[in-house]
């Protein structure tokens, strides 16, 4: 890593560790000009942020539950690696995709135990085109993995008082 990508991933820990999980995320996000970043996890069929931080709305803590084929995320699950998109809209890769017309760039990473589950992904993501280079993704990885490590990845999101059946 970088030196500045060293004291980013130092104060990302300390943050977690001070603040908890969407803080340090939160501060990552500082990191780039995108307008979210999360932790998607995958259920039934289904995709949603486990964690959610939105640059514009900070209050608003949750993002909507989506067939899990209808985020980018499904393309990281699929591959255990990285993916990103700087503008759905040229990509070729993206051109049925459900997606494509609401969420134009994408970077995630994969969240992988130390047996390579995946538990779902870390990405940053936004309405608009972003250049996905300002992303670190060395960086990225390193923090994926001392969340999944640390045990900092939440479980799927659930309404209030609502349980798995």
């Amino acid at each position: 890593m970088t030196p500045k990508a060293k004291e980013d991933f130092a104060r990302f820990a300390v943050t977690l560790r001070a603040d908890g999980v969407r803080e340090a995320l939160a501060n990552l996000l500082k990191r780039t000009d995108y307008r979210f970043i999360g932790i998607w996890r995958f259920e039934d069929g289904k995709a949603n942020a486990a964690v959610h931080y939105d640059r514009e709305q900070p209050e608003v803590l949750t993002a909507q539950e989506v067939p899990d084929t209808a985020t980018y995320c499904c393309f990281v699950r699929e591959a255990h690696a990285p993916f990103m998109t700087p503008n759905a809209m040229i990509d070729e890769r993206l051109a049925a995709h459900p997606a494509r017309e609401q969420v134009l760039s994408y970077c995630g990473v994969p969240l992988m135990d130390s047996a390579g589950t995946l538990l779902g992904t870390l990405c940053h993501y936004d309405l608009v085109p972003r250049d996905p280079e300002q992303v670190d993704l060395e960086l990225m990885l390193n923090v994926a993995s001392h969340l999944t490590l640390g045990g900092h990845v939440p479980p799927y999101p659930r309404p209030a008082g609502a349980t798995k059946d």
